[in-house]
């Protein structure tokens, strides 16, 4: 349990969400290639296209380092923006994490350096120095899952996140497989 009080509507919304998401009544959209029906005028029928899921166009290992920063540095723009568009009714104008402490002073997101990504697919979050909102884990594993949430939903080449704090000491990963609704 969070201690801080300012942490209580973030708890009610993501349980929210999580009971939202394994309700009975939950149905996965699937691509549609139903035909449509031709607009006057048009001569023949034409079908939907089937949803085509951007994916990486070289291998992992083959991105220059100034690609997998613009593609770490995209990341995080998705992450701000979620939020900013998600929570707009909580906090607002988050152009850096460390502005969502604004609003909630205790959050460790707040605390995050500029992601980075050793790979393709692999985002690298450290954590910069802070009084822990619950403990090292925890707060590892918060800042870890709610990205892999919010950047996975967005990105399937998204494989993994790794959160460390700056000193090393401390590390967790999310990964693709820990968040199985992500996959078709």
């Amino acid at each position: 349990m969070r201690k801080s009080l300012t942490c209580l509507p973030l708890l009610a919304i993501a349980a929210l969400a999580l009971a939202s998401c394994t309700s009975t009544g939950f149905e996965q959209v699937r691509a549609s290639t139903t035909a449509v029906e031709p607009a006057p005028g048009q001569q023949e029928t034409s079908e939907l296209p089937a949803l085509v899921e951007p994916t990486a166009s070289k291998a992992p290992e083959d991105y220059s380092d100034k690609e997998l920063q613009d593609w770490a540095d995209e990341k995080m723009q998705q992450w701000m923006d979620e939020i900013n568009e998600g929570w707009e009714d909580v906090v607002m104008d988050i152009d850096e994490p460390e502005d969502l402490l604004k609003w909630y002073p205790t959050d460790p997101h707040g605390h995050m350096l500029p992601f980075e990504a050793p790979e393709y697919g692999e985002l690298l979050i450290t954590l910069e120095p802070y009084e822990w909102e619950v403990d090292a884990r925890s707060d590892l594993a918060y800042v870890g899952s709610n990205t892999m949430l919010r950047v996975g939903e967005q990105d399937k080449n998204l494989r993994s996140v790794t959160v460390v704090t700056q000193d090393g000491e401390f590390k967790y990963v999310a990964t693709r497989e820990d968040w199985p609704p992500f996959e078709s």
